[in-house]
């Protein structure tokens, strides 16, 4: 589905439409005007980026002189630097109740949807895209569509859709870093002509760019291959009263016969408007598709790096816009470095007249081979031996191109704001708090990106909970993602009858407002993992963390089996000290009676214990160790009996049945009993009235 739209179809032209389509090319004239420049900026930006350093006229000059050209890009890793710690920090779009109408309850489910919403359609890669995008050229983009939830379902779903292309978007007039308050807003599109031709088997295959503002047809663009359409978002706005009602309510007064209110006479009126976002997919000479997008704002999200407004002339930047001339000057002073070293002569041997004589043909190939060995013949001057021949020594570097070379590399980092520290690089610090402070030094000079990021992030979210109740407006099961990850299902917008016969709908997503907010950090695995750090370290400087909350550090931990070596620690960790706080259900509570016989067999067995290992004959153990035996088979048979007693006791609570009076004074008799002593017990507890005491004990 190719459009962010609930359900289009092919309108009928109308009249209307041509002045839709003046409208379009009217707004597209003006974006194309008032961008321009910040459009061929960015474009250079992603030239240097891909490393198209030397200007054209240069770069032609200097190969027909067969002169070096060197590129040596240092760009992208700074970028990477930028973009590499919004990865690391994933946002959390979190959703809290503002009003009467909305509960703690449903803002959970609603966390829960955007987090599967999110999880569903990769809108990780859309937040990364558009930060990448920002930080490289000054802007990116992404935006909300929706779609059915499969091919044989009517339910609809939102989704996130990646803007790959910077360039194809075109945003009206707007004030606000995310482009919230931007009144219509343009997307090119670019379709091959045999998907255009299969999707609108009858339309006019005429492209915006091949159609002039006033409509004439140009000639020489339109190819073989591909045609141009746009995607047109606009808020359109109808005017309205607003009435207060006399039970507090406010509703609109062209929706008093819907809203079953007519007659009611308003307490308080004010003029207003309906607001309403239109979206149309046209080519440059008709409407192919239209429909309304169910969202209180064109849901197209807008992230700048840096801004500037200059008199109303706003200019977007990245981290590259600034560092373009000192990566040129890089490559012009290693080039001309690399150039002078290369143009030297290989420096020559010296070698006295006659020495040569005789291998002359190998010592003028001493310079371009490399033998193994150079022969040469002894010669004398007035009687004296003349020495062997000796290479002079190499010339020296170009000290002063390579000296520019280094300016300009630290002029690469003081523009970008990011240092040594930030890439690694060793420094003259000895500590880790002061490598961690230079470190960061490069993440606060950019961190405006992170924080433009946020913001759209916030709004995006804001949409999500405005489509919501559109798009979610019948009863269903929703799938949700908690904040680790963990899938699951809820259902909303569902009618159920309370305890009072009164139905209330549950999870009503189409009440209640809300709020939304981001978080940036660490993801939920990161945390995990400092967190089980954090613990190791606590608990080695206070091992008594093991004995009172050791199941939850092994449950912090990520390997195999931590999930049951948890829950058998937990299990050893007494009642008292785990309480209720892991939010897992405790089972039904032992009576103390029952507690208190427990207690008592448990001492009983100790002090068997004990006078066996005073025990000094060998038939005293024997003794012992039978009467041993005996009490504790008799001990097991009463606990299975007390847990029959503990299940039944459950049972009727859930049938709202008065529970059977507590044992007896002969069940908790704890002096050593015989071997019928357990069936005497069992009968001491009668059985409910109107319930087969058997039934019960099951």
């Amino acid at each position: 589905m190719s459009a962010p739209e609930m359900e289009s179809e092919k309108p009928a032209a109308t009249a209307d439409d041509a002045a839709i389509i003046a409208e379009i090319k009217r707004r597209l004239s003006w974006a194309l005007a008032n961008e321009n420049d910040n459009r061929n900026e960015a474009k250079k930006d992603i030239a240097f980026l891909k490393g198209d350093h030397w200007p054209s006229d240069i770069l032609t000059q200097r190969t027909n002189d067969r002169r070096p050209s060197l590129t040596i890009n240092k760009l992208p890793t700074f970028v990477q630097q930028v973009t590499n710690d919004l990865r690391m920090n994933k946002p959390a779009i979190k959703v809290s109740p503002v009003d009467d109408e909305a509960d703690e309850e449903t803002a959970e489910v609603i966390q829960g949807i955007v987090r599967h919403i999110e999880y569903d359609s990769n809108a990780d890669v859309c937040y990364d895209t558009a930060g990448t995008h920002a930080a490289e050229s000054g802007v990116g983009y992404w935006r909300l569509i929706t779609d059915y939830e499969s091919p044989d379902s009517f339910d609809q779903v939102i989704k996130f859709d990646r803007i790959r292309n910077r360039f194809s978007v075109y945003l009206g007039p707007h004030k606000e870093a995310d482009a919230s308050d931007t009144p219509w807003a343009l997307i090119a599109v670019e379709m091959t002509r045999d998907d255009f031709r299969a999707e609108y088997p009858d339309a006019d295959m005429a492209s915006f760019d091949t159609v002039t503002a006033q409509g004439d047809r140009q000639s020489g663009w339109v190819t073989n291959e591909s045609v141009r359409v746009v995607e047109y978002y606009r808020i359109s706005r109808t005017p309205d009263k607003l009435c207060l009602l006399p039970d507090g309510r406010t509703v609109y007064k062209s929706e008093y016969k819907a809203e079953g209110v007519k007659g009611v006479k308003p307490l308080r009126e004010r003029d207003t408007y309906r607001q309403v976002v239109e979206w149309f997919k046209a080519s440059a000479v008709e409407i192919l598709e239209r429909t309304e997008v169910p969202c209180e704002w064109i849901p197209i999200f807008k992230v700048v790096g840096g801004e500037i407004d200059d008199d109303g002339e706003v200019t977007y930047s990245g981290v590259v816009r600034h560092a373009r001339d000192p990566a040129y000057m890089y490559d012009l002073f290693m080039s001309s470095a690399t150039e002078e070293v290369a143009l030297r002569t290989k420096t020559p041997f010296i070698i006295a007249e006659g020495q040569a004589k005789g291998y002359e043909r190998d010592w003028k190939q001493a310079n371009v081979r490399n033998f193994p060995y150079l022969t040469y013949r002894p010669t004398t001057v007035d009687g004296i031996l003349v020495p062997a021949p000796q290479r002079q020594p190499m010339a020296d570097i170009p000290a002063g191109a390579l000296q520019l070379a280094m300016h300009a590399n630290d002029n690469i980092k003081a523009t970008t704001g990011i240092f040594d520290a930030s890439l690694g690089a060793r420094g003259n610090e000895t500590s880790g708090k002061a490598i961690q402070a230079r470190q960061r030094e490069g993440d606060t000079a950019n961190y405006h990106i992170t924080d433009n990021l946020r913001r759209a992030i916030r709004h995006c979210g804001r949409c999500i909970v405005s489509m919501l109740p559109r798009v979610y407006d019948t009863p269903r099961l929703v799938r949700i993602l908690g904040e680790d990850e963990t899938p699951g299902h809820a259902t909303v917008n569902t009618p159920e009858v309370d305890e009072n016969g009164i139905e209330r709908v549950m999870r009503d997503l189409r009440v209640g407002r809300y709020d939304v907010v981001v978080s940036m950090g660490p993801s939920f695995s990161t945390k995990r993992q400092e967190a089980a750090d954090a613990m190791i370290q606590f608990g080695q400087s206070w091992p008594k963390l093991m004995d009172i909350a050791g199941d939850k550090v092994v449950m912090a931990m990520d390997w195999p089996g931590a999930d049951d070596i948890a829950e058998r620690i937990k299990r050893s960790i007494p009642p008292e000290l785990r309480g209720d706080d892991d939010g897992e259900q405790q089972g039904p509570q032992i009576p103390p009676e029952v507690q208190q016989a427990v207690q008592q067999m448990q001492a009983h067995i100790q002090q068997l214990e004990a006078a066996l290992a005073e025990a000094q004959s060998g038939a005293e153990k024997d003794r012992i160790r039978a009467e041993a035996s005996i009490e504790t088979a008799r001990i097991a048979a009463d606990s299975r009996r007390d847990v029959a007693e503990i299940a039944g006791w459950v049972q009727l609570l859930a049938k709202n049945i008065q529970p059977p009076p507590v044992l007896t004074a002969a069940a908790t008799d704890l002096s050593p009993v015989g071997p019928d002593a357990a069936g005497d017990m069992a009968q001491s507890v009668p059985a409910p009235s109107g319930i087969d005491g058997q039934e019960s004990m099951q």
